[in-house]
């Protein structure tokens, strides 16, 4: 008797260990998984439109993305699935090359989702450029975004004294009108001398999204700078399902975000 439970035992253990073995296998095939070489953007000053994308009808169980960037971010910040994307609404994305890089998936999702947005943006631009142009009024009475999105500070990062950016940033967002708003920051490639954190202390009553410390390391694309196709659509990934996360969804305005924690 006591050899035939040894025996059993014996049985259950190398079932078990083959098992994991299996699974461990599993977890470390690499993926085949193909992409569109990435492409180079254009050095330019002048205004890029991207055309406001007609939003396409909502599946009723529309949700973020399940990407395992985004899964993982959601896992560990909160227990609760989001709530619905606010359908009909209109998103505008602002800023320079980084808005161009990351606007263009971001905004295939929103139209996914039953959302516009339209895109705009200047690869060769600074904080001041929109701070005290005219464009960015004008974008604001053109589209009546319901939120707005800005990418802005890559071109800046080495500037010697960053905090003199504080004043360009109020300006820029007293443009707003008082609409709901994200500063998103752009993928660093190199050390900064300060000036993500003066964007962060000043963005107010925008959010601010830290890329650089969501997304630890980003691929880069022939320039070694902007993000390679791949990593643009799972930068998107990530900011959609940020977005969504930081709803408000019983506020009064369908793009109100949550009080930073």
């Amino acid at each position: 008797m006591q050899e035939s439970r040894r025996r059993r035992r014996l049985e259950l253990d190398l079932l078990s260990l083959a098992c994991a073995l299996a699974l461990s296998c599993a977890a470390q095939r690499p993926a085949n998984e193909s992409a569109a070489p990435a492409r180079e953007l254009e050095p330019a000053s002048s205004v890029r439109t991207v055309a406001t994308t007609e939003a396409k009808p909502a599946q009723p169980s529309a949700a973020a993305p399940a990407t395992p960037a985004s899964a993982s971010a959601n896992a560990a910040e909160t227990p609760e699935q989001p709530a619905a994307p606010p359908e009909g609404t209109l998103i505008l994305h602002v800023g320079d090359s980084f808005a161009a890089a990351l606007g263009i998936p971001l905004g295939k999702r929103f139209k996914q989702a039953g959302m516009r947005s339209a895109l705009e943006f200047k690869t060769a631009s600074y904080i001041p450029t929109w701070a005290f142009g005219e464009d960015l009024p004008s974008f604001v009475r053109k589209y009546n975004p319901d939120l707005v999105l800005i990418t802005l500070g890559g071109n800046e990062i080495e500037i010697v004294n960053p905090e003199q950016r504080a004043g360009a940033i109020h300006r820029l967002i007293k443009k707003l009108d008082g609409r709901p708003c994200v500063w998103i920051a752009p993928p660093l490639w190199k050390p900064d001398t300060g000036l993500m954190e003066v964007i962060r202390k000043n963005a107010a009553p925008c959010r601010y999204m830290d890329t650089n410390r969501i997304i630890s390391a980003m691929e880069r694309g022939p320039d070694k700078i902007h993000p390679s196709t791949p990593a643009r659509e799972a930068w998107a990934d990530v900011v959609y399902a940020w977005l969504l996360r930081e709803r408000a969804p019983q506020a009064e305005k369908p793009w109100t975000l949550r009080t930073e924690q």
